[in-house]
């Protein structure tokens, strides 16, 4: 293992020279006996799980105080549900994984809002964003989901409920991980914090663009060409998260970035059957961001857990307080 220093004089562990992390460890520094507690943990919650002791996407866990607003947006047409629970000015999105319920967002019956509680600031979790990748939609006006996110449901919130018009996180789950880093990238008036858990954060890569075109018309039924117009030939590049990260880097937007190392599906609707390009594709993102200089980032790639909400609940937990400590 090589001991470097950053620019603020801290030891790094864990890195090689070529800026890739050693199999098991972490880009904070933190060692591999703390990876092994986290691994304990993941394993009794999946117990809990077995039990029904631990609530999931299938297992509604409502914290008291949730409000189920109807947020409208002309962009779309259409009311869109979202879950709120007052905390704050400022407030965090939590976007869905390919499978998103219409009515209910499943971070809502994960135990987000639970977890969330007491943190000082808001949550927001918009529901009905299946297969969307929360973009704009080229030809299908019915999917607007930047525009929503990134003005609608801010302004509606600080005219509605009394939030701050900016300075917010968001923080999404494989389809929604790479939404986050975008709109982050995008709009960083609005998000000053950005967290993606399994997300595809190189869509403008040949293969990785393939897979989610083959994916989402396999469970979700939808043609992507509507969505950024064909791969390799439409926009595909321009809504890549590792595209514009140098843009992180310069706005030194605070990035938490969790991926496993596990390579099949437990839940393959969430992540499109594509569960075995998630690791890859976080490790090049990696790589490009730290090269560019980018220095306010927390990255993990354990060895152990899933790409579901297994893992997806408690690393929400892990995150909190760094959450918390950037937006309150």
């Amino acid at each position: 293992m090589r001991l470097g220093k950053r620019s603020d004089g801290k030891l790094i562990r864990g890195e090689r020279s070529d800026g890739k992390l050693i199999r098991g460890e972490r880009s904070d520094g933190k060692s591999t006996l703390q990876s092994a507690i986290r691994k304990t943990v993941q394993v009794t919650c999946a117990a809990l799980l077995a039990l029904g002791l631990w609530s999931t996407a299938g297992a509604p866990a409502h914290a008291a105080g949730i409000e189920y607003l109807q947020v409208p947006s002309a962009a779309m047409g259409r009311d869109i549900p979202v879950a709120f629970q007052a905390g704050g000015p400022h407030a965090v999105y939590l976007l869905d994984a390919f499978n998103a319920a219409p009515d209910v967002s499943n971070w809502v019956n994960a135990g987000a809002f639970n977890t969330l509680a007491g943190k000082g600031i808001s949550v927001a979790a918009p529901a009905g964003g299946a297969f969307s990748m929360y973009t704009n939609w080229e030809q299908d006006g019915s999917k607007q989901w930047e525009t929503f996110l990134s003005q609608e449901l801010p302004d509606w919130l600080a005219a509605n409920k009394g939030l701050a018009p900016s300075g917010h996180g968001v923080v999404g789950a494989a389809q929604g991980g790479t939404a986050a880093l975008t709109l982050a990238e995008f709009h960083p008036d609005r998000f000053r914090y950005a967290g993606s858990m399994s997300g595809f954060l190189t869509v403008g890569n040949t293969f990785l663009n393939g897979a989610i075109t083959a994916g989402m018309a396999q469970f979700g039924g939808v043609n992507t060409q509507d969505m950024w117009g064909p791969a390799q030939f439409g926009r595909w590049k321009w809504h890549d998260p590792d595209a514009h990260v140098q843009l992180l880097a310069d706005n030194n937007t605070r990035i938490w970035v969790f991926s496993p190392q596990t390579l099949t599906c437990s839940d393959p609707a969430a992540m499109i059957g594509y569960c075995d390009q998630a690791q890859g594709s976080n490790r090049a993102f990696y790589s490009h961001y730290r090269s560019l200089g980018g220095r306010n980032g927390h990255f993990d790639f354990p060895t152990g857990g899933q790409h579901d909400w297994s893992s997806w609940g408690p690393q929400l937990a892990a995150l909190s307080g760094d959450l918390s400590a950037a937006i309150r």
